[in-house]
């Protein structure tokens, strides 16, 4: 038999990922020191993110980060099952730990294991589940089997047969049943991840990183940054909360899915607050004060959201005709302190270094002039319905209704989204233009039906109007 010594976390909070406590286990062996609350926010699990369609969800990558704590470095997938199981027992006599992905359908400790359910649920009509490849940690293998550490979900550490090893390892991709499943990430067959520390992390270097990370997090949150890519959208930090509510706006229609998809929305968003409690707590741990008198205040914060989707539940079976009414009042609330909150951390993590950007998108792809006259309109719009309460369905993107027969805004806020427009032309291309016409607003073809007609009737602008000279 081959192992090695191994003793790893296995009380691993129900919300992580399977991914992170090999990672961290991985990092400790290379004598880094880690935390699977810094791991999570290394990654930006605990800013709140979602896209237009309402998936709550990390979009870490979208944000341009550089990984600052961990990277994979190599990937690998074996034509065979014994190339593979060649590979592991290499890897095991020299290093002692090897991460693999696979399907937990074919585990025999595990909850999905041969579970109808499994499949069910990601093929399903209307479901939100991503397929992904199930991560675990091979610490030992012999003739007749591996032994694995696998926390999450299972809490299992222990032998699994190399038969049921080899179903596990030839992963979703080779359960015919799931090709129809809509939302896949990369799947693998005999697949292996080779995980390493960007930096080893002594005690000041981890110290460094919390702060960087709570910096990070801080900036995020209250940029409530908006990212458009093709006709999609994504929200971050408190932009989410603006997300929330738009669903919640008066003229916005809510029939019974509706409903269920904002209660669903409310409730997701509690999983970036788990883990950014997390992060606190080591954070109060590590570091100076005021840092325990954060995690007390986020942990009150945390149950007053919950709270609010407990009142939106209750006022749904009640049929009560003014919830909507009734959570908008408590959300703003919450969204208010929760932005005071980040102020007063922020202030506090100033000086802190934040993750540093990527700048391969900025140096290699400039954007088009009609990209950002694209981005003028829409960050107008979010501005219109961050300060001005205003129901821009903005999930719709390009294609969101304004103004006229399918649009929602009233003249007086058209006349106000207008001026932000003209506001942001002039600052960016140094062009006064003035767009807010009534007469053209009551065409039958109003350039101001849409934000897309919106773009292209600015664009046409642009081309006629002259630069201020500013010199």
């Amino acid at each position: 038999m081959i192992s090695q010594p191994f003793q790893p976390t296995m009380d691993i909070p129900y919300y992580y990922p399977c991914n992170f406590p090999l990672i961290h286990e991985i990092l400790q062996r290379q004598g880094s020191i880690s935390s699977l609350g810094l791991l999570a926010s290394s990654r930006l699990y605990s800013l709140p993110s979602c896209s237009e369609r309402g998936l709550i969800k990390p979009y870490f990558h979208k944000l341009d980060y550089e990984e600052p704590m961990w990277e994979v470095f190599g990937e690998r997938e074996f034509d065979s099952f014994e190339q593979g199981k060649a590979y592991i027992r290499e890897r095991l006599e020299n290093e002692g730990l090897l991460v693999v992905t696979g399907t937990s359908y074919c585990l025999p400790y595990g909850e999905d294991y041969r579970n109808p359910e499994y499949i069910h649920k990601l093929v399903k009509q209307g479901s939100r589940l991503h397929l992904v490849d199930h991560w675990l940690a091979v610490y030992g293998m012999d003739e007749e089997q591996f032994y694995v550490y696998d926390p999450v979900p299972s809490k299992y550490m222990g032998a699994v047969s190399s038969t049921d090893f080899q179903e596990f390892w030839k992963g979703n991709k080779n359960i015919s049943e799931l090709e129809i499943a809509r939302r896949k990430e990369t799947l693998r067959t005999y697949g292996t991840m080779e995980i390493r520390a960007v930096e080893t992390l002594d005690a000041a270097g981890y110290r460094t990183m919390l702060r960087s990370a709570l910096a990070t997090q801080a900036h995020e949150f209250i940029t409530g940054r908006t990212i458009w890519q093709g006709n999609r959208s994504y929200y971050f930090g408190q932009a989410v909360t603006s997300q929330l509510l738009q669903r919640l706006h008066p003229d916005a229609e809510v029939d019974r899915e509706q409903e269920k998809a904002i209660s669903a929305f409310l409730f997701d968003m509690r999983w970036s607050r788990y883990f950014f409690r997390d992060l606190l707590e080591e954070a109060a741990e590590w570091l100076d004060s005021p840092h325990d008198q954060y995690v007390a205040e986020f942990g009150a914060m945390i149950a007053q959201w919950e709270q609010a989707h407990k009142l939106l539940q209750i006022a749904r079976m009640k049929r009560s005709p003014e919830w909507r009414e009734q959570l908008t009042v408590i959300i703003q609330q919450l969204a208010a302190d929760e932005l005071c909150w980040y102020e007063a951390l922020m202030t506090t993590h100033q000086h802190a270094d934040r993750f540093r950007r990527t700048s391969s998108t900025v140096e290699n792809s400039a954007p088009t002039h009609r990209e950002v006259i694209e981005r003028i309109v829409l960050d107008s719009c979010v501005e219109l319905n961050r300060y001005h309460n205003a129901p821009i369905p903005l999930e719709h993107g390009l294609q969101a209704p304004l103004y006229g027969s399918r649009g929602r805004l009233d003249s007086l806020e058209l006349v106000t989204l207008l001026a932000v427009v003209e506001q942001s032309v002039e600052d960016t291309f140094g062009a006064g233009i003035t767009l807010a016409e009534m007469a053209v607003a009551s065409m039958p073809e109003s350039p101001y039906r849409t934000v897309e007609s919106l773009v292209e009737y600015l664009e046409a602008q642009l081309k006629h109007c002259p630069k201020d000279d500013k010199g």
